[in-house]
């Protein structure tokens, strides 16, 4: 007779043949050290940010595994890494940028047993379970409560998954055993660079030997050695930074347009150590035509709103005007960054004369730097009227007499700041409009000799 079984009981043993579910471990570890690394490409921004490119090669079983890439910044971007390579498909990744310490072992040992030496005139060991890590850690002690840091700490368990320096962990999907080429690419803050400019003045010519010099930075507490490094001048929005292309260069760093920036990729590769500066060659030493000018401040706007007192005796301040352009011996991108003069003097030694701060210059557009104050030209100002013809409107006459006591003829600039708007009702020589809010005037003055420049302004506001 055929046995008969109720539907219920019939899906009871379907479902009891069924095999267990069995509870997800971790996947196996690989880790993949710094001396498995194949290649470093940097990407160095002036804001204390940079993109890394590290590259590594590691053999890798088929499925899934743990990748343990060790030798990071430690001031990575959380959020920012890309691993990528062949076969591999990423399932879960993150930095881990704290290193094994004393506080982390504790922290890990909360519920844990451990052992303790108090220290002191009563050095003994004793069990104690952790209840909480922290500042000021408790334990539990005989069934007391103790708060307080114990001289040393012996901890029972191991400290694995505890890493003696900053990681990036990913959990992948291997597809196809074998040697694999890996790069993880990642931001960091704490690799930066700035331009520094040596500009020799040659004596007795309109030339100077201008070399520019890449200084890079690096406080990530990590070393990047032999790096292809490129540097970008600007300062672009983070949110907007893609993955850089490839670095490797030949010849010299010739700017590489890199959206609204300057790329520029140094031609030898860079070791780049943790706490110093290292500089790379951005413009080897180039003559340049160089202009000198010489450049009388302007008084402060609110001169032209009120009646003046004694005159002021000035010196004008001596620029260089570099034009940017092929004519001149450049004709491409400066950076922005700190311009240091020198000269030789009659026996060959070298002598500082100062620095200034030169603004990024694209092609085609002039920078000026300041050398000092003139040692031959003065200047002497006077306010000589002065009248209210409105409640917001006043009108002031100055003069201004230069003396030369050279041996050359010079030209000086008498620059003006009005703060509002202008009128020039006299002058006794044209003079050139700068911009809104001010006005310049180019005076001739001869060797040994003297100019009065005249010149009666209206102002409102």
């Amino acid at each position: 007779m055929p046995c008969r079984l109720r539907l219920p009981l019939l899906a009871a043993l379907v479902v009891a043949a069924l095999p267990l579910p069995i509870l997800a471990a971790d996947p196996p570890e690989r880790v993949i050290g710094t001396g498995d690394r194949t290649g470093l490409d940097l990407t160095l921004y002036q804001d204390d940010n940079a993109l890394v490119h590290d590259r590594r090669t590691a053999t890798l079983d088929k499925g899934p595994l743990r990748l343990i890439w060790e030798g990071v910044s430690r001031q990575a971007r959380s959020s920012s890494g890309i691993l990528s390579g062949p076969n591999l498909t990423v399932r879960a990744q993150g930095f881990d940028l704290d290193s094994i310490s004393g506080d982390r072992m504790l922290a890990r040992a909360v519920g844990h047993d451990v052992t303790v030496v108090w220290g002191g005139d009563d050095d003994h060991e004793e069990q104690a379970r952790v209840l909480a890590a922290g500042a000021t850690p408790l334990f539990d002690v005989g069934g007391k409560v103790v708060a307080g840091r114990p001289a040393r700490i012996v901890y029972d368990q191991d400290a694995a998954g505890l890493r003696a320096g900053p990681t990036f962990t990913a959990d992948v999907v291997n597809g196809a055993p074998g040697r694999h080429d890996l790069d993880l690419a990642y931001m960091t803050g704490g690799l930066g660079w700035q331009a520094d400019y040596i500009a020799e003045i040659l004596p007795g010519s309109d030339r100077v030997v201008l070399s520019a010099w890449a200084t890079l930075s690096d406080t990530t507490g990590l070393d990047f050695p032999q790096a292809h490094v490129a540097v970008v001048a600007g300062r672009p929005n983070r949110s907007d930074l893609r993955r850089a292309v490839g670095l490797a260069g030949t010849g010299g760093p010739t700017p590489e347009p890199l959206g609204p920036y300057q790329m520029f990729t140094l031609p030898e590769p860079v070791s780049l150590r943790d706490g110093t500066d290292t500089q790379a060659v951005l413009m080897p030493p180039t003559s340049v035509k160089v202009e000198r000018e010489l450049v009388l401040e302007p008084l402060p706007p609110h001169a032209w709103r009120t009646r003046a007192g004694e005159p002021v005796r000035q010196t004008p301040l001596v620029l260089l005007r570099l034009d940017n352009s092929a004519a001149a011996g450049l004709g491409r991108l400066l950076p922005a960054g700190i311009v240091r003069l020198y000269q030789r003097t009659s026996d060959g030694t070298l002598t500082y004369l100062g620095e200034d701060r030169m603004p990024a210059t694209p092609e085609r557009a002039s920078a000026r730097f300041a050398i000092g104050r003139a040692s031959v030209v003065t200047a002497r100002r006077s306010q000589t009227d002065f009248q209210h013809v409105s409640a917001d409107v006043s009108e002031a006459a100055y003069e201004v007499t230069l003396s030369n006591a050279g041996d050359r003829p010079v030209t000086v600039t008498v620059r003006e700041a009005f703060g509002g708007d202008w009128l020039v009702l006299e002058e006794s020589q044209p003079h050139h409009r700068d911009d809104a809010l001010s006005a310049s005037w180019p005076v001739r003055v001869p060797a040994k000799g003297e100019v009065t420049l005249k010149y009666r302004v209206r102002v409102r506001g």
